[in-house]
């Protein structure tokens, strides 16, 4: 019988996806927020370069889409919830709650995203984008962010902030994507445009703030599409 030859190149996307992966757990090894939110920060790099990769070299395989889903489950989900659960504000068992629905919540995010047709929205909040928001929180308490400290010791935020990312990344709501740029019509782009501005301004009045308030406010401009479209 005769062999089918692999492409050395085809195991580049995968190769990198499992930097993903490996950043994904040293982040919930290091348990800091500072080093663990560095490597969640490499871990969404690699994510964005392991399908950069794939296209480029017209590698994609359904085991890379498969390993992709597990490298994206424990950085952008397991990884944000265990480091969140460090943060509750009370040493009790029902402080685990919130966090491990946003565990569920992501592995059936990745699960149906699997299933769905290739698409240039997202059908609810993409996972590296909960993680975002999350690095975002945990820099914040890093570097003594008042306001942010306040609120996570608050015990009604701390419960219904993982309960809010996972309804939304198990949602249907359509959310655009920013690899849906199209650079012959910039018109098209009008959301993503915004989004850059408005990120830029938060940078420059509240660093410590800019990321998790740019992922809620991806959220609302979605949202404000969706209702758009509908009408």
């Amino acid at each position: 019988m005769e062999k089918v030859k692999v492409k050395k190149r085809s195991y580049i996307p995968s190769i990198i996806t499992m930097c993903n992966l490996a950043c994904g757990f040293m982040a919930i090894m290091e348990a800091d927020y500072y080093k663990s939110s560095i490597l969640l920060l490499f871990s969404l790099l690699f994510d964005v370069f392991d399908g950069f990769a794939a296209r480029k070299l017209n590698a994609a395989s359904e085991l890379g889409k498969e390993l992709d889903s597990l490298a994206d489950l424990t950085s952008f989900g397991v990884a944000p919830a265990y480091l969140y659960y460090l943060l509750s504000p009370k040493d009790e068992w029902y402080y685990m709650i919130p966090p491990v629905i946003m565990v569920i919540a992501s592995a059936y995010r990745l699960a149906k995203f699997n299933l769905l047709p290739p698409s240039p929205y997202f059908s609810g909040l993409p996972t590296p984008a909960n993680a975002m928001f999350f690095i975002g929180l945990f820099l914040a308490v890093k570097y003594e962010s008042a306001i942010v400290i306040d609120l996570i010791h608050n015990p009604w935020f701390y419960c219904l902030v993982p309960v809010f990312f996972a309804i939304m990344m198990v949602c249907n709501l359509q959310m655009f994507s920013l690899k849906g740029i199209k650079k012959k019509d910039m018109k098209q782009n009008i959301l993503q445009i915004i989004l850059l501005l408005i990120f830029i301004v938060l940078l420059l009045v509240d660093n410590k703030l800019a990321a998790p308030l740019i992922i809620i406010v991806y959220i609302i401009l979605s949202a404000a599409q969706a209702m758009v479209i509908k009408a």
